[in-house]
């Protein structure tokens, strides 16, 4: 009974698959992606002389089903032909968008039926000039319009790269949503890649060690090899030179395992601590290069590609062996090294097996290597610190020793070097004490004690930029003593000076800690008030203006009044810089004095 149930249970899970393929792919609102590569059926094209004829006539029957979703057909000269099926149940065509996620491919031609009961063509690949992809981005990405029914779709691609071809039918606003992602993704790796270079960069400039600039260049190398490979590149650095593109894929491949060899053999100091090691390493660099050169020779691009990936299968097993042999032999700097060549060992198998088509495509193993790299990177920069560290402590060690056998004779030396060094610590404090009181001199009037006009300048100019890109309200009061020639003329100079400073004194009192009291001429003065609008300026200013009017100052007895006449202008929208504002102050400061003096004229 139980073997009775099993079998029309098994019969029943049969006749759903076959009902669900004989539809096709049947799309649904609520349905954001659909991944095709693995429904479509295959068709491999040797001679790659096959036709859309061909494939739908004597050919139709050559289809196979995809086998068990590998997305990957490894390295190859053939062409391949993808044939789906797209059920749209509504009434309407649907636009939608078919998503090639490898980047590398050559060709890539779409057949689409049209109304006519034909079919028509869409051509894209790399091979192409960028400006020709109807949309501008690193991945294929074909418009399709899903005509109301049942209809089958032919793909043929064909790429002398590792032919890997993942492809997926997407709704355009989901897509787009999930690119963001996709986008962000790579904004972190080639950022963390960016911030790594620059710092060690920095560095290798600071300190001249040839390590950091062999790990560098090692950085940039990886960084323009899967720039390259995810696209970027033909998108930013040379979308006009398809054939540059195609030429330079598996070049980066090898010249990144060049380098890496390179940086591994200085790193470890495999030369004078691992001799036969090191011949090894320089023996595996020459063939990387001869077999880089031979393959570029030859015109089999296959082959070429081929053997940048099969390479790498040797390469990180290579480094990290050499890392553990390092850290057998004592040399504590190589820990992080192995580390990291671990890391890297693991995601650049786990891309590569993907790329040859021993592993189903998904984001994580075709991106492994990428993770890889992240890994490697944190752990090669703590290998390189650490390596420092290292040398520093036996540097130390050196020191101390060196020390405790001189001491006494040092120990003089020592005392005068601190003599020394408190004396230049000493004469840095005055120059700096001095530094500091020449800078604060530059900025104030002498006579007043407050700001001059130059810092009034640079103070206006900043809190203009301020305000105006925080869309704060700006006030200026400018004023000017009145008859202040008939003061001078009939007191003095001195009662004339007593008077500017007396005014400054009482400008300073009066207005907020905040606002920015500055002398800008011979008797005339200036007032910044930042996030103050016309109404509290006037207030302000007629304040000012009152304390100005009730002081009181003695000379040989005879009594000494003054007063002053005032111009308020607030920042506008068509204000191009702080002189304008300025100006229609010093517009309304004149105002004042035609009007009579000692008052307030606002521009409102």
């Amino acid at each position: 009974m139980t073997t009775r149930c099993l079998f029309l249970l098994l019969l029943c899970c049969l006749a759903l698959c076959t009902r669900a393929w004989a539809g096709g792919v049947q799309l649904a609102a609520d349905t954001p992606s659909y991944q095709l590569n693995t429904v479509a059926d295959v068709l491999e094209d040797p001679g790659g002389q096959l036709t859309l004829a061909d494939v739908r006539g004597k050919q139709a029957g050559a289809f196979r089903p995809p086998d068990g979703g590998l997305s990957s057909f490894g390295f190859t000269h053939s062409a391949y032909w993808f044939r789906f099926e797209l059920n749209n149940p509504t009434a309407q065509p649907r636009d939608m968008l078919l998503v090639l996620r490898t980047p590398w491919l050559d060709s890539i031609e779409l057949y689409q039926p049209d109304e006519h009961g034909g079919y028509f063509r869409q051509l894209q690949g790399d091979t192409l000039p960028f400006a020709a992809r109807p949309h501008p981005h690193p991945q294929f990405l074909m418009d399709m319009r899903i005509a109301p029914g049942r209809h089958s779709y032919y793909l043929r691609i064909a790429s002398l790269q590792a032919f890997m071809n993942p492809f997926e039918l997407w709704q355009p606003a989901a897509f787009h949503d999930s690119d963001r992602l996709w986008a962000g993704y790579f904004g972190m790796f080639y950022g963390v890649l960016l911030v790594m270079m620059l710092y060690n960069g920095f560095i290798w400039l600071s300190t001249r060690d040839r390590n950091y600039g062999y790990y560098c260049l090692y950085l940039v190398i990886f960084f323009l090899m899967n720039f390259s490979y995810s696209g970027f590149a033909y998108q930013y650095l040379w979308p006009d030179s398809p054939r540059w593109l195609t030429a330079t894929y598996s070049s980066w491949i090898f010249l990144y395992q060049a380098v890496a060899i390179v940086f591994a053999c200085h790193f470890l100091e495999a030369r004078q601590r691992l001799p036969r090691l090191h011949r090894i390493l320089r023996a595996y660099l020459v063939t990387v290069l001869l077999v880089w050169g031979g393959s570029l020779a030859n015109d089999n691009r296959v082959l070429h590609n081929a053997l940048a990936v099969y390479f790498i299968f040797v390469l990180t097993p290579l480094i990290l062996l050499s890392g553990l042999a390092a850290w057998r032999h004592g040399y504590k700097a190589a820990r992080f090294f192995t580390l990291a060549a671990t890391a890297t060992l693991i995601g650049a198998f786990v891309t590569a097996l993907t790329v040859s088509g021993a592993l189903p495509y998904s984001f994580a193993s075709f991106h492994a290597a990428e993770f890889g790299i992240t890994a490697d990177v944190v752990l090669l920069a703590l290998a390189l610190a650490d390596r420092i560290n290292i040398l520093r402590e036996q540097k130390e060690a050196a020191e101390k020793n060196v020390i405790h056998e001189k001491l006494q004779s040092h120990a003089r030396l020592e005392q005068a070097k601190l003599a020394l060094e408190y004396t230049v610590q000493q004469r840095t404090a005055e120059l700096a004490r001095a530094r500091d009181e020449a800078e604060r001199l530059a900025r104030i009037d002498v006579l007043t004690g407050v700001s001059n006009r130059r810092y009034f300048e640079e103070i206006a100019s900043h809190e203009f930029a301020r305000a105006r890109r925080y869309q704060q309200p700006l006030a200026l009061i400018l004023f000017d003593i009145d008859l202040f020639k008939q003061i001078n003329d009939s007191y003095g100079h001195a009662v004339g000076d007593a008077v500017l400073r007396d005014v400054a004194d009482t400008s300073s009192q009066v207005v907020r800690d905040v606002d920015f009291v500055a002398r800008i001429g011979g008797e005339e003065f200036a007032v910044l008030l930042p996030g103050v609008a016309a109404t509290q300026a006037i207030a302000s200013a007629e304040r000012l203006r009152g304390e100005i009017a009730a002081r009181q100052l003695d000379s040989n007895g005879q009594p000494v009044r003054f007063t002053a006449s005032f111009g308020v202008a607030q920042l506008e929208d068509g204000d191009n810089s702080y002189q304008t504002l300025l100006q229609r102050a010093d517009q309304m400061m004149y105002q004042s004095k035609r009007a009579g003096r000692n008052q307030v004229s606002p521009l409102l």
